[in-house]
């Protein structure tokens, strides 16, 4: 397969340096300063402008090409796809930053049903439901959903009063329906077994149906009983006010939101009418105290800026706000974030780059999440109908993966070892992001 990224950003630098081992990739950028950090990848570079015509016709586009266009500017994306499409048929991949342009040209599952588009990918939407989600579970770094609900995903940093510390996995008796799919130390992200003791300041991530993890919450992680309440968010952008309304549609919150520019603050106030929108800058330690903050359940800080981000979301670590979630732009700024104790820092492009190098792969296997920044997936395998019904403790393991929950039916199975695995079944496999590539090839 043939894939052409049409731009040279962070974005399309993550999309090629994953997509250039197995594909013939073409990299089209015009500024010479960007295409100098393409020169260590195994790929090719054409000079230009993606959205002229010329440009597009040297590359001869085909049908059977993929043609991804996330430049910096939305509207420069938009063109070169309806461009790329009209020379040569390509399937599309348009990113935007601006939700007018995405309910514009694509449906309600984001697929493009307009002006030849065929997938629509918002990252500023993704990054707020994902912090919509981690918000509104206490104590919990991260927090997924699947099979319409039925199963979860929760991570936890251990605290050192926690029942889970300092015991083998075997002995902890964790509520039935509940499996530990991995344990992260910060380098390292690994599936436990029985013998695995879990160590203070360790990230731990928990599959299993949702009642059950409801009584792991209770019974295993200290304060996680109880309401968030009040929240706050600095930053009012696109990815604040998106925030905001995602958890005021879920949740009966008390709600601020603190942003810089006066402007934007009469946009957040009316669509936001149950918040209180505050203009000042997140980092003014007198606005802090003055707003009382340190009283915040949550604080999240999401302005285009890391500087800021870390200052603001510090100064709520300083106040010992519960749970603090940060926006974080450049990747490699992620390990310094979790160096200075934010509990959860998150870059937007990640999940949006797994999204696209997901719709490329097979189609019956699809990456449902991904966790700790990318080093963990989770697959979901459809059980082929030719497949002989099997115990799990028969079936052949693939070293760094574990099935989280068989879903069947109507019904969610937290497998054991003498559970059956059948033709049907849809397995939920938590899988290091080394060995995603086996779990994939599994059936």
């Amino acid at each position: 397969m043939r894939i052409i990224i049409a731009g040279g950003g962070e974005i399309g630098y993550q999309l090629a340096s994953k997509l250039a081992r197995d594909h013939d990739v073409v990299v089209v950028e015009q500024e010479s300063e960007v295409i100098n950090r393409f020169e260590r990848l195994d790929l090719q570079v054409s000079q230009g402008n993606p959205t002229h015509p010329d440009t597009l016709r040297r590359l001869v586009l085909a049908p059977d090409d993929t043609f991804l266009a996330c430049s910096e500017s939305d509207e420069a994306n938009i063109i070169s796809c309806l461009a790329a499409k009209r020379l040569g048929g390509p399937q599309t991949f348009c990113f935007v930053t601006k939700e007018e342009y995405y309910r514009s040209f694509c449906g309600d599952d984001g697929n493009g049903s307009l002006l030849d588009i065929d997938q629509v990918i918002w990252p500023q939407h993704m990054l707020a439901e994902e912090i919509a989600r981690i918000v509104l579970v206490p104590r919990a770094i991260d927090v997924e959903f699947f099979a319409g609900g039925r199963v979860l995903l929760l991570e936890y940093r251990l605290r050192g009063e926690s029942p889970l510390v300092g015991h083998p996995l075997s002995q902890l008796k964790l509520p039935r329906g509940v499996l530990a799919v991995a344990v992260s130390d910060g380098e390292r992200l690994v599936i436990p077994s029985g013998q695995t003791v879990f160590r203070e300041g360790q990230k731990v991530v928990f599959m299993g149906e949702d009642r059950a993890l409801l009584k792991l919450q209770h019974g295993f992680i200290p304060d996680a009983e109880q309401k968030i309440r009040n929240v706050t968010v600095i930053g009012g952008g696109t990815v604040g006010l998106t925030l905001a309304k995602l958890l005021l549609q879920r949740e009966k919150l008390h709600l601020k939101i603190i942003e810089i520019s006066p402007r934007r603050c009469e946009r957040l106030a009316a669509e936001l009418p149950s918040a209180l929108v505050l203009n000042g800058d997140g980092t003014d330690l007198e606005l802090f105290e003055a707003e009382q903050l340190h009283r915040s359940d949550v604080l999240v800080s999401v302005t285009t800026n890391d500087e800021k981000n870390l200052l603001a979301t510090l100064l709520a670590r300083q106040m010992q706000v519960p749970k603090i979630i940060t926006r974080v732009d450049k990747p490699g700024n992620l390990r310094l974030f979790e160096s200075v104790g934010i509990d959860v820092p998150l870059n937007m492009r990640v999940t949006a780059v797994e999204t696209v190098l997901n719709s490329l792969r097979r189609t019956d296997v699809q990456l449902r999440a991904t966790v700790e920044h990318g080093r963990g997936d989770v697959l979901e395998l459809a059980v082929p109908d030719s497949f002989a019904p099997t115990t799990l403790r028969d079936m052949p393991t693939i070293e760094g993966a574990i099935i989280g929950a068989i879903v069947r039916r109507h019904g969610v199975i937290v497998p054991h070892g003498e559970d059956v695995v059948e033709p049907g079944d849809k397995l939920f496999v938590f899988s290091t992001h080394e060995a995603a590539d086996r779990v994939r090839n599994y059936f």
